[in-house]
């Protein structure tokens, strides 16, 4: 009997246990124990936070900053959706370029993923162009004085891609693609 009442005690614990850390939101020390074994560390996680109903966290290495989707397994512990980033900048990004960018695909899901950081101050809205049209609305994710985007759209990743920036009037001020006088 002994046993029995044993084994239901540290059941229910298991289960508590369990219970209590999917409702656990997902943190910085979570990012750092993911990355903890890669041959390059995290030198900053600069934010976990929850967009449009995903976990997203924007974290810095020597030479990149990487952006990811956190997911929960089963047990309530927190990993990066696939085991893998969803893109990556060069960091320090080079100024004069305006628009540090790039763009990945996820077979597997069928998704593009176009990530960026603005570093022209006069940029007030992008666009995102590919051979399936252009992508408008892309609202920036802001840190500390510093923003980025991150849009996902259905489908392949269709090159070449055209980022284009606008200041507030709507003139056009950066292409990817083009230089503009």
């Amino acid at each position: 009997m002994k046993k029995v009442a044993l084994g239901i005690v540290l059941i229910s614990i298991i289960f508590l246990m369990i219970t209590y850390n999917r409702f656990q939101q997902p943190t910085e020390k979570d990012v750092l124990k993911i990355t903890g074994k890669w041959s390059e560390s995290i030198e900053e996680v600069l934010f976990v936070r929850e967009i449009d109903g995903k976990w997203l966290t924007l974290f810095r290495m020597q030479q990149v900053i990487s952006i990811a989707e956190l997911q929960q397994n089963w047990l309530g512990t927190w990993k990066f959706k696939n085991n893998v980033t969803l893109s990556s900048i060069e960091y320090p990004p080079v100024l004069e370029n305006q628009i540090a960018w790039s763009a990945s695909e996820k077979s597997d899901e069928n998704e593009a993923y176009y990530f960026g950081m603005v570093t022209d101050s006069e940029i007030d809205k992008i666009t995102i162009e590919t051979g399936k049209g252009i992508i408008e609305d892309i609202p920036f994710i802001k840190y500390e004085g510093s923003r980025f985007f991150l849009k996902r759209a259905e489908g392949k990743l269709v090159m070449p891609v055209n980022i284009s920036g606008y200041s507030q009037s709507g003139e056009f001020i950066y292409s990817s693609l083009k230089k503009i006088n």
